[in-house]
């Protein structure tokens, strides 16, 4: 890849921006032109549940400009993302529709677990020092419009990410009305966001972490008000320093703070709520200091262009993330450890023998997510485990993965251990369904070797001769329970591949 002029843009629930600039071959970005321009969606959406069309049309009237402005610098590679305001209006498709007639952008709507992770991607690359700080234990708290994304980092591994829907601006269009009718509004705030914030794993420890880094919720505007305007990769207010710009404003209203300092309407307005969200988190910690790198979304959008131009997959690291993340998931319903780590070494060890058969790669995150927590349903009931399995996990966000990733897992479990026909499954599209049931018979197959939850069978070799799936095998116990399930879900595989599974096993039985 030569250099190339790209643009990102983020329709976010409080403003649109977009960066355009210079791509080069080794991934830096040298910027060109830079835009933020308010736009209020999230009042419609958090208010009203929809986005109106006097909004819609201020939108476009920006995103023309960003269009005319990419035609100027003959921009070919561009990507526009909306976030929460647009991906919780009940009327997102036709918004979606008017933009892209009325503009010529098209906009994609991207899940909250992507937007984080374009986000971590964005931290991870403007902070050089990002591997020493999550090895000596980080949180890392994104305060956006609509909600708050809680990372924590512990030795390098990350052991949590939970999203709570109570970011600045929706606080502000929630309560915001009682401002002026309470003289005491701090506390009514404080009281919202407590409850809000209940059951998160972080206030459940002991908050034993060295580092603080905080993105969003106008940290920007806080660093300025302490007098701090460096441009940095990342700058660092000290916890004095943040406790008492926080004491002097929190019990100001909104036109207090906009005739005390030089700040926008609309930016006075989730101020005090932005700072009490990374309070509650910030005095939870051991660390004396906020780092704070100079990052937005558009910038992990940027790498995500970067990534795809040279076709470059998610790398191992973040892999590793997601399956932790998994784990913990799978740990709090209970699971049986030794049971899900040997039917994912099965899982794995038959994807990887069967790559020129299902000739998939990516997908494999997929069924080890799948594996892992094909039992949870167990917690709520043993009677249709599988379906209680695939209802908590719909219900579930996890770091990296889209909703749509997230369907494919629930569908996965959903059908591995039940007798219920897999075919037009309409929650999928049939691209989906297609790849679901092959992850569904490599599944069905890795779990029947383990049918007595006593890790009896080890693997030895996978072959594929003529038109059967030789799997040869070693045990020390008798085996009877295995290979009768192995052969009633060796019926499927066939279906799905045209091959017949064969499980011969070298027994050491005294």
């Amino acid at each position: 890849m030569q250099k190339e002029i790209i643009a990102a843009i983020d329709v976010g629930s409080h403003a649109l921006r977009m960066k355009l600039g210079e791509l080069r071959a080794n991934g830096d970005f040298k910027e060109i032109e830079s835009f933020r321009k308010v736009a209020a969606l999230g009042h419609d959406t958090f208010t009203n549940s929809k986005i109106s069309f006097e909004s819609v049309d201020k939108v476009c009237t920006i995103l023309k400009a960003f269009n005319n402005t990419m035609n100027d610098y003959s921009v070919k590679n561009y990507k526009a993302l909306a976030t929460s305001a647009i991906r919780e209006a009940s009327n997102k498709e036709y918004i979606i529709d008017q933009i892209r007639l009325m503009t010529g952008i098209e906009v994609e709507v991207i899940d909250n677990s992507e937007e984080q992770y374009l986000t971590h991607k964005a931290i991870k690359y403007k902070m050089e020092n990002y591997e020493k700080l999550v090895e000596e234990g980080a949180v890392i708290l994104v305060v956006g419009a609509g909600s708050i994304q809680i990372t924590l980092f512990k030795e390098g591994r990350l052991i949590s990410s939970q999203n709570v829907k109570i970011g600045a601006l929706r606080i502000k269009e929630v309560i915001g009305c009682l401002e002026n009718n309470t003289m005491d509004f701090r506390r009514v705030l404080d009281e919202y966001i407590n409850v809000n914030l209940e059951g998160l794993d972080f206030f459940k420890g002991d908050g034993n972490f060295k580092h603080f880094i905080a993105v969003g919720g106008e940290i920007g505007m806080v660093k300025k008000l302490i007098g701090i305007n460096e441009a940095q990769a990342y700058e660092v207010i000290t916890i004095q320093q943040f406790e008492k710009l926080f004491n002097k404003i929190i019990n100001k209203n909104t036109e207090e703070l906009l005739l005390e300092y030089d700040i926008k309407r609309e930016r006075a307005e989730v101020l005090v709520p932005s700072m009490m969200l990374f309070y509650k988190f910030l005095k939870h910690t051991k660390s004396q200091d906020l780092l704070i790198p100079n990052i937005s979304l558009v910038d992990g959008i940027i790498r995500e262009i970067f990534e795809e131009l040279n076709k470059l997959s998610k790398k191992d690291k973040a892999n590793a993330d997601i399956i932790t993340n998994v784990r913990i998931i799978a740990e709090k319903f209970q699971y049986n450890k030794a049971h899900i780590e040997n039917v994912e070494e099965n899982a794995i060890i038959l994807f990887d023998k069967l790559k020129k058969m299902h000739g998939l790669e990516n997908e494999k995150i997929l069924l080890r997510c799948a594996a892992i927590l094909h039992d949870i349903g167990k917690f709520v009931g043993l009677d249709q485990n599988y379906l209680h399995a695939y209802n908590i996990i719909r219900s579930l966000e996890i770091f990296g993965l889209s909703k749509e990733q997230m369907e494919v897992i629930a569908t996965i479990v959903k059908y591995h251990g039940s007798d219920m026909p897999f075919g037009n499954d309409s929650s999928l599209s049939e691209k989906n369904r297609v790849m679901a049931s092959k992850l569904i018979a490599i599944l069905k197959l890795a779990n029947s070797l383990d049918k007595s939850h006593k890790q009896k069978i080890v693997i030895q070799t996978v072959k594929l001769k003529e038109r059967e799936l030789q799997i040869k095998a070693e045990s020390q116990e008798k085996t009877v329970l295995e290979e009768w399930d192995f052969k009633i879900k060796a019926v499927f595989f066939q279906e799905v591949f045209g091959v017949t599974p064969v499980l011969r096993i070298k027994k050491e039985i005294e």
